[in-house]
């Protein structure tokens, strides 16, 4: 079961995918200078050809309660992506997955004009990774 994870940024997007057992995530690509509805068609043509069965959305939830400007932005790429496929999505908070994702590429010594390039993708990974974790719990 392949599942894809998405890192819903303001310029780029990251993308995630399981291997087809959905036992570990790896960043697959950053989706970037898309206006939004090219975006979501880049989206589900990714989960199309990969052949994926679940869709993970990064919600991003704020730490005081109150809904941001990220949080409408999934809600509506939520809402469209749900019309436009019938591969079930699920919504997963997303909070501090670029922090440990930033973490993880300075522990790998990833320069940081790099970094720039992967992170999104990464966090979109670190966001699959949890999922996929907790479903072993």
């Amino acid at each position: 079961m392949k599942i894809m994870a998405i890192d819903l940024g303001e310029v780029r997007t990251g993308i995630a995918l399981s291997d087809s057992l959905g036992i570990i995530a790896r960043p697959y690509c950053v989706l970037s200078g898309y206006g939004r509805t090219r975006l979501k068609d880049a989206v589900l043509e990714i989960a199309e050809k990969e052949n994926v069965s679940l869709i993970i959305l990064g919600y991003p939830k704020r730490t005081d309660g109150k809904e941001s400007k990220m949080q409408a932005k999934a809600d509506s790429f939520y809402s469209f992506l749900s019309k436009r496929t019938e591969i079930p999505i699920k919504l997963q908070n997303e909070a501090f997955t670029t922090v440990i994702a930033s973490r993880k590429l300075h522990d790998l010594n990833i320069e940081a004009k790099y970094q720039k390039k992967i992170i999104d993708s990464s966090a979109a990974a670190v966001l699959l990774q949890d999922y996929l974790d907790s479903l072993k719990k």
